[in-house]
């Protein structure tokens, strides 16, 4: 009978060791989880962490290329009205001038002034281009244009009509001198004479046209 109750005892004690050992172990496993749980949790929570910290550079990004494309498209909105105002600026120029070179008795007097002008830049014998319809003019100031140019600076010169004639649409009139070698060029058709002040002028349009400061 106390054999049995030994047997029993020991029984009892490996079924405790077992029990206690398997609490144990059930706690280390929990706690192991528990770790990893938490050490899986933080991962995913950095991971989402970065991401959000990706879209909001990524979104940062597309804002900016936004405003600028906003930017860049309004000031080539801006350059382009701007160039338009220049363009109808540059017809009504044109269309003045168009309108003197109708006017006979002013065209005339303009017509010898840029003949003038051109034969003291070229200052030797030379050549006159001009419109088909403007070479009657010239061929009777001819004499008038050897002799003003003589008398003025001492020196004959020659002149006579070119062979070939300046284009209407082109050129809007005016004259173009060539010495006869044809080294020296003097453009003064009122087409070049438009273009060039046009050019040099255009700064000081820009300014008082598209400069909330200029002065009124």
């Amino acid at each position: 009978m106390s054999e049995d109750r030994q047997i029993q005892s020991m029984i009892d004690f490996i079924e405790r060791e077992a029990h206690e050992k398997a609490e144990e172990l059930d706690a280390a496993a929990q706690e192991e989880y528990d770790v990893e749980k938490m050490r899986l949790v933080e991962a995913e929570k950095a991971k989402i962490r970065t991401n959000l910290e990706k879209k909001k550079k990524q979104v940062e990004v597309e804002r900016r290329v936004t405003r600028a494309n906003q930017s860049k498209s309004q000031r080539l909105r801006v350059m382009e009205e701007r160039a338009a105002i220049l363009d109808q600026l540059h017809d009504i120029v044109k269309a003045k001038i168009v309108s003197t070179v109708g006017d006979k008795v002013k065209y005339t007097q303009l017509l010898l002034d840029l003949c003038r002008q051109s034969l003291s830049a070229i200052r030797t014998d030379a050549s006159i281009e001009c419109r088909k319809q403007d070479e009657p003019l010239i061929s009777k100031a001819l004499v008038e244009l050897q002799k003003g140019y003589e008398a003025e600076t001492g020196k004959a010169v020659s002149l006579t009509i070119s062979k070939t004639s300046l284009d209407d649409a082109e050129s809007w009139g005016g004259v173009i001198l060539r010495s006869r070698d044809g080294r020296i060029v003097c453009n003064n058709t009122l087409a070049y004479r438009a273009r060039h002040a046009f050019a040099e002028q255009t700064p000081s349009v820009r300014y008082f046209l598209f400069n909330a400061e200029a002065p009124q």
